[in-house]
């Protein structure tokens, strides 16, 4: 999946199966690098793959739920 060339934004979104406006949300937020070298906006996909890899989720184990929960109403 990874190579060194560059895609735009809407082949990056394709690559990592979101919407355009989640590659655009990560790159206005400065957590993906973009390029603009003239009207189109480039993502390197090496950046996207360490961008898609940082948004790994780990499983967490869960312990047994509590026997006496008490609502405090005011």
């Amino acid at each position: 999946m990874i190579r060194d060339n560059s895609i735009t934004i809407n082949e990056a979104a394709e690559l990592a199966k979101c919407s355009y406006h989640t590659i655009h949300r990560a790159i206005k937020k400065g957590e993906l690098p973009a390029y603009k070298p003239g009207k189109t906006v480039l993502i390197m996909e090496k950046d996207l793959g360490d961008w898609f890899k940082s948004k790994q989720i780990h499983a967490v184990k869960i312990g047994r739920p509590r026997k006496n929960l008490q609502i405090h109403r005011r």
